[in-house]
Parts: C-alpha cells; structure tokens; sequence
C-alpha cells in the first residue's frame, strides 16, 4: 500500500490525495504535522529516491515554511545531515506529498505526468 505524507490542508496535497481517490488507489495517509518524523524515515526517503529526485527535493524552497526560516538557516547547505535536521525541527518544510512504496519514494509534488507513470 502507498504511505501519503502530507498535511491535509495544503493544495498540492489535496491534489495528490484527489487523484489518487480518482483513480481508486488504495493509501495511507501521514500528517506531517501529527508524527514523529524520525531522522531513520526521512534517511529511508533519501535513501531510496530515484532519478528525476534528489535530498534537495526534499526542502519546498517556495513555501511559507522556507520563508519563515533565519538567513542563517538558509544559508545552511543542503547536505543529508541538514536536510534531516531542518525536516525535523521544521516539518512543513519539506515538499509535499511525499509518496512511497516499499519504502521507495515514487513522487515528491504533484505531477500528473508522474503520478502516472509510476503510481499508476
């Protein structure tokens, strides 16, 4: 089954989670907000991402989030290490949905295009 992590209240996630309903895929869905994210999930996303992702596309660089965050904290590079601290300190930074199969990443966004080819 697809885990779905996300908060329920963001567009793209309400996009994410109407398509997969559509297209009657089965899921499970994970606030951000509401659990632990733990430093071993988010190495497991990075650990298990596949070509177009990268860590980076872990960090919403466009969200309110990443806007609120010091100058010194977006200074910090985007190694694994600070990507892990900044997801957890900072749930909502990360680029949402963020979905996954047998602990591989298939998606980070929403995109169609995507969705389709590998979810679907």
């Amino acid at each position: 089954m697809l885990h779905v992590y996300g908060i329920k209240n963001c567009n793209t996630v309400k996009k994410g989670l109407d398509w997969l309903n559509k297209n009657k895929i089965e899921f499970e869905f994970f606030d951000v907000k509401k659990i632990d994210l733990t430093t071993e999930i988010i190495d497991e996303w990075i650990e298990n991402m596949s070509p177009p992702y990268s860590s980076e596309n872990l960090i919403n660089k466009s969200g309110m989030t990443w806007r609120k965050l010091s100058d010194d904290e977006k200074k910090l590079p985007l190694t694994t290490k600070n990507i892990i601290n900044l997801i957890k300190k900072y749930p909502t930074a990360m680029k949402r949905p963020l979905i996954t199969n047998n602990k591989k990443v298939l998606a980070i966004g929403f995109d169609e295009n995507i969705y389709n080819e590998k979810i679907k």
